[in-house]
C-alpha cells in the first residue's frame, strides 16, 4: 500500500481476467467428460462410489493445468514479482509486453516453467474441491446460497491440504526460478533455508480468495446448468 497504493493489490490482474473464462470452461468440460467416462452405462463403471468426484476432479485439474493454468500462472507470477522488484524499475510495461518479453527471452517453453508442480497443485486441488463438494449431501447444496457455502468449504479444505505445493509452484515460476534445478531442489532449498512453515506463507490471503472463488464458481455453475437445461438438455 505504501509503495504502490491501492492499485498495488491488483498487480497481475489482467492475466487472471483473460484466463478466467478459458480456465473455468476447461475445468468443467473436463470434469463432465471424466464423470461421464466413470459413470458409463451402469452409473459407476469402476465401482468408485463417492470417490468418482475426486477422480474426475483429478482429471479435470490435470487438463486445466496443462492447457491453461501453467502459462497463466507463469505470466501472473512474473508480472507481480516484476512490479515489486527492488533492484530497478519494472521491465514489463503491460500484460502484452510481459508475455512478448517472456516468450522472447525464454521461448514458448518459458511459459511452461513449473509445469509438474502446477499439475500436482491443480489436479489435487480440483480433486479435493469437486470430491468434497459432491460428498456433501445434496440437501446441503440444493440452493445457490447452500452451493456457495459447500463450495467455499471444499475450497478451504484444498488450500489447507496443498498450500505447500502452491508455494513451490510460485517459487519455480518467479523471477528467481533459475536458482532451482528441479522441483525436488526447490523443496529442499525452501526447507533448508526457511523451515517447514515457509510452505504455508500466504495461506491467509489465499484461503480467503479460494473460498470465495470456489463458492461463487460452484454456485454459478449449478445455476447456469439449470438455465441451459431449459433450452438444451445438458444432464443425462
Amino acid at each position: 500500500m505504501s509503495s504502490a497504493g491501492p492499485l498495488g493489490f491488483y498487480r497481475g490482474l489482467p492475466s487472471m481476467v483473460y484466463f478466467a473464462g478459458p480456465k473455468a470452461s476447461t475445468r468443467f468440460f473436463a470434469f463432465e467428460y471424466f464423470s461421464a467416462l466413470l459413470n458409463g452405462d451402469s452409473g459407476d463403471r469402476f465401482g468408485l462410489g463417492k470417490a468418482k468426484g475426486f477422480v474426475a476432479g483429478l482429471g479435470a485439474g490435470t487438463m486445466e493445468a496443462i492447457f491453461i493454468t501453467t502459462p497463466q500462472e507463469t505470466i501472473k507470477v512474473r508480472l507481480i514479482n516484476d512490479a515489486f522488484r527492488t533492484d530497478g524499475p519494472p521491465k514489463y510495461k503491460s500484460f502484452s509486453h510481459g508475455v512478448r518479453s517472456i516468450v522472447g527471452e525464454f521461448g514458448f517453453g518459458g511459459l511452461y516453467k513449473g509445469l509438474f508442480p502446477t499439475i500436482i497443485k491443480v489436479s489435487t486441488a480440483q480433486a479435493t474441491r469437486f470430491g468434497v463438494f459432491q460428498v456433501i449431501p445434496p440437501t446441503m447444496r440444493d440452493t445457490p446460497i447452500k452451493a456457495a457455502g459447500a463450495g467455499a468449504f471444499a475450497g478451504g479444505v484444498s488450500v489447507l491440504l496443498f498450500q505447500g505445493i502452491d508455494v513451490i509452484k510460485s517459487r519455480m515460476q518467479g523471477l528467481e526460478a533459475s536458482k532451482y534445478r528441479s522441483t525436488a531442489h526447490c523443496v529442499s532449498e525452501i526447507f533448508k533455508n526457511e523451515g517447514f512453515l515457509a510452505f504455508y506463507k500466504g495461506v491467509g490471503p489465499r484461503l480467503t480468495r479460494v473460498c470465495l472463488e470456489v463458492g461463487i464458481t460452484m454456485s454459478m455453475y449449478g445455476e447456469i446448468v439449470k438455465a441451459l437445461n431449459k433450452v438444451w438438455k445438458t444432464d443425462p
